[in-house]
């Protein structure tokens, strides 16, 4: 017989919050595009879609600029929970947070780049509209620079000797979970 394992409502405040930890911060400087994740409208189906970061405040929140009539608009307008997700070749960042519309010219003005042009005529057009993602937790994997030679390392000895790596293995500071 199959063990239910319960989980509870919300499992991002489950159990003792880890601590806020700087090298996250620095890893989200690391993006251009992100993966944001909200409800589809009518099912309630997660629905991912690669979006250009527009700006990362100091505290982790992050900026799009999309269509206002987009799906993910009507998407957030039901349920502002989202989860992003951001990657590159040795780095990955994973947050879960609210999506928030914002109309603020002065921002827009801030974060503007000629490339958004190919989907906007200007940072005047007024079909543009922020999302404003603000995360309330995250957690990262980095296996860049000398994060990524130590686990590289590990696992080659781990190989070698026919074993498993253990996670008493790993780089302690190439991995983290943070409460935002």
């Amino acid at each position: 017989m199959a063990q239910t394992i319960e989980v509870p409502q919300n499992y991002a405040s489950a159990g003792t919050a880890p601590h806020s930890d700087s090298h996250f911060f620095e890893l989200l400087h690391e993006f251009d595009i992100a993966t944001l994740v909200t409800r589809a409208r009518s099912t309630g189906e997660l629905h991912g879609r690669p979006m250009a970061v527009a700006d990362v405040d100091g505290d982790g929140t992050l900026w799009f600029i999309t269509n206002v009539d987009s799906p993910k608009v009507l998407e957030v307008r039901d349920d502002s929970r989202a989860m992003v997700s951001l990657q590159n070749d040795k780095q990955f960042v994973t947050m879960n947070g609210h999506l928030e519309l914002v109309a603020d010219r002065a921002k827009v003005d801030e974060i503007w780049r000629e490339p958004y042009r190919v989907w906007f005529e200007s940072e005047q057009d007024p079909e543009l509209v922020l999302l404003k993602f603000t995360p309330f937790d995250g957690e990262y994997w980095d296996n860049a620079g000398a994060h990524g030679m130590k686990h590289a390392f590990e696992a080659a000895k781990a190989y070698l000797k026919g074993q498993k790596l253990e996670p008493s293995d790993v780089d302690g500071e190439a991995h983290g979970k943070v409460m935002l």
